[in-house]
């Protein structure tokens, strides 16, 4: 039997997980979801696709656990995971920003880089990969040899005066040239000058500005259909986030640790730690066949 202090750690335990699992669920806010909902309506029709089927399920439908030991059943809310979606997007970042976090915790000269590129009227697969090929460039010019680490984000907006693909880096380094930055970012994306800005970042803030999400929610939702198509089809199985050189290379280091950081995963009250998830169509059928079983 267990003693008073074992059952006292344990109720801790199972309030700390369910605290977190609330603040998960409070995540969901009503103004995302009506971003969501906004954005299905205007695709609805025009982006005929499993993406696009994944992401009006999203919210909608309900993931089921079942636990193997005493059938208890739980509910969780179905997510399609993807970048652009309102209701995903900022545990994407949250997931992130922990690692970013850990990271920067470690260096003592970190610094906010933005660079920017000019507006184009349409945003295609080829043009957003030609953008992050420069990015890739950039990270190998001779003005960034001094560089330890860090990562970049691609950031697109759209205020009605065409696309803007720009780019957020938290990097590691005493000292950048900032001409010879906005020279060779210029001439990797073709222009006679380029605007480019740095920031000394040691306090807190950056994070935000540094994981930024892919494209606003609340942004999204107000473009016109045909726009959230194209930037829709522009961005699919496209990456957003890069990280190189020293934080690259403790990425795995980082994961562990923040993995050793997490609560253990919950378990149902009767004690058992495996389950099996389906979803609502999986569920409701492996319900009729049980039914037809017992008959």
């Amino acid at each position: 039997m267990a003693t008073s202090p074992e059952i006292s750690q344990a109720i801790r335990l199972r309030l700390m997980r369910a605290r977190e699992r609330e603040r998960a669920q409070g995540k969901l806010l009503p103004e995302d979801d009506d971003f969501h909902e906004t954005i299905r309506m205007k695709l609805d029709g025009r982006f005929d696709s499993q993406q696009f089927w994944n992401f009006s399920r999203c919210g909608h439908e309900r993931i089921f656990r079942t636990c193997e030991n005493c059938g208890d059943v739980q509910q969780f809310p179905y997510r399609c995971s993807l970048k652009w979606c309102p209701r995903c997007a900022w545990w994407i970042c949250e997931r992130r920003r922990k690692v970013l976090q850990l990271w920067s915790s470690k260096i003592s000269q970190p610094k906010h880089l933005v660079l920017t590129q000019r507006n184009f009227p349409i945003l295609t697969r080829k043009r957003f990969r030609e953008h992050t090929q420069a990015l890739a460039k950039m990270r190998r010019s001779k003005c960034f040899s001094e560089v330890r680490g860090g990562c970049v984000t691609v950031e697109v907006t759209n205020e009605q005066n065409g696309w803007h693909v720009h780019s957020h880096w938290l990097i590691d380094v005493r000292w950048l040239d900032m001409p010879s930055v906005a020279r060779t970012w210029a001439r990797l994306v073709g222009q006679s000058f380029a605007i480019v800005k740095i920031k000394d970042c040691r306090g807190k803030e950056y994070l935000r500005e540094v994981n930024k999400y892919v494209c606003e929610g609340s942004e999204l939702a107000g473009w016109p259909p045909e726009h959230i198509l194209e930037f829709v089809t522009a961005i699919k199985g496209r990456r957003f986030f890069f990280p190189f050189g020293s934080l690259f290379r403790q990425g795995k280091e980082i994961r562990a640790e923040l993995r050793g950081l997490r609560p253990e995963a919950a378990k149902c009250d009767c004690g058992c730690g495996e389950f099996v998830f389906e979803d609502e169509t999986s569920a409701i059928l492996n319900e009729i066949r049980k039914g037809k079983q017992r008959r």
